[in-house]
């Protein structure tokens, strides 16, 4: 389907998130939205298995093989649980976010310029999207076929993962059928949730370059205007002009205000589940070559790189905003033009950045350091196992 208007896009990739989001119970922007059956039913399965780690680890206890490939789910059984929690509690953010967006792109669907720059972005960011998408289905696929595949080849039962329902004994037949069916549910519900949560998130920070775009569009503009100001002496144009980029900067600062304060928590515990993730994963590769622990792995590095790489976005985009401020000809305003132009650009001089718990700037630094530690502590632990 081929879009000319970014709005349009922007409500098309809006729907296919609520889709997604529909499997948890999560259409949050559905009117006058009330968690469903859908929705109790992921939390109370999360919730299961969420205290079924500490049982998964009595019970396999002193299998160190087991232990780990239960902790690299376990970090993502904890994202979704976080991720499940800041859609149902902060409900009233998204909506607003999703507004933000929606009115900025209805905004600027006359303007030529403007549109073919927002639908190029939402034209990147259904790509990603799609890529996410693709990217989840297969782990899914993995996870799903994994028993079957072994039962088959190797006549042996497996669960899809090693986190046990407290109290049960996988070695028993029905209760290896109550954790293989709990799983696969939470295994289908949880990728589409997770497909929905990252592309959430793709789409708040990657509208940040957005809204830079436009506004050095704006900029551009004024300085057009303030050429044929020299000329005419026509300050009105140019006053309306600086008005205009003064609430669109102010409305770029509340939105990556906003966004850095909902996603605090969030990127914290992503980055510290993931670190679980990954060196779990790295040890069940390295031991016993498992081809789930090798696509979960794989998954999960994706996803830590991704949101490094929002991170960077942002800071970019921000530092892009400050250099249009810098080189714009506002040395042929007059005096009370300069005192509003010095205003914002000491502003976009202390622009916010995503961080992590306010501990590191999230970035592809970040990113590279932190695999790092990863693969030192798993080589630590392989050292210890054999």
């Amino acid at each position: 389907m081929k879009f000319t208007l970014s709005h349009d896009l922007y409500v098309h990739n809006l729907s296919m998130i609520r889709w997604y989001a529909s499997f948890v119970g999560l259409d949050i922007m559905e009117p006058n939205y009330r968690p469903n059956v859908l929705t109790f039913a992921a939390g109370f399965g999360s919730s299961m298995l969420l205290v079924g780690e500490f049982y998964t680890v009595w019970y396999f206890w002193p299998n160190l093989v087991k232990i780990m490939e239960s902790a690299a789910m376990y970090g993502v059984i904890i994202q979704g649980v976080v991720k499940f929690y800041t859609a149902v509690r902060y409900r009233k953010f998204f909506e607003v976010m999703y507004n933000r967006l929606d009115l900025f792109h209805y905004e600027c669907r006359q303007h030529e310029q403007n549109n073919a720059t927002l639908l190029k972005l939402m034209e990147r960011i259904c790509l990603l999207r799609q890529y996410l998408t693709l990217q989840f289905c297969i782990t899914l696929a993995i996870l799903v076929f994994t028993p079957a595949v072994v039962y088959f080849f190797k006549n042996d039962t497996v669960l899809i993962f090693t986190i046990l329902i407290p109290f049960t004994d996988p070695e028993k037949t029905s209760h290896y059928w109550i954790n293989l069916s709990l799983q696969l549910y939470l295994v289908v519900i949880g990728t589409a949730g997770f497909i929905a949560a990252e592309s959430v998130l793709i789409l708040f920070v990657t509208s940040v370059a957005g809204y830079a775009n436009v506004l050095k569009n704006e900029i551009n503009e004024m300085n057009s205007l303030l050429l044929n100001a020299e000329h005419t002496g026509d300050r009105h144009v140019v006053k309306a002009k600086l008005l205009e980029i003064l609430l669109l900067h102010q409305r770029v600062l509340e939105y990556e205000q906003d966004l850095e304060q909902r996603y605090y928590l969030n990127n914290w515990v992503q980055v510290a589940s993931i670190v679980i993730n990954l060196t779990g994963a790295l040890f069940g590769c390295y031991v016993n070559g498992s081809f789930t622990m090798f696509s979960i792995g794989i998954a999960v590095t994706v996803q830590l790189f991704e949101l490094c790489l929002l991170g960077t976005i942002l800071s970019i985009k921000n530092e892009e905003i400050e250099h249009a401020f810098y080189n714009s000809l506002w040395y042929l305003m007059d005096r009370s033009e300069r005192r509003i132009f010095q205003i914002m650009f000491h502003k976009s001089q202390h622009a916010v950045e995503m961080t992590v718990a306010s501990m590191a700037p999230l970035n592809i630094v970040l990113f590279i350091s932190i695999m790092r530690k990863i693969y030192a502590f798993a080589m630590m632990l392989m050292s210890f196992f054999e």
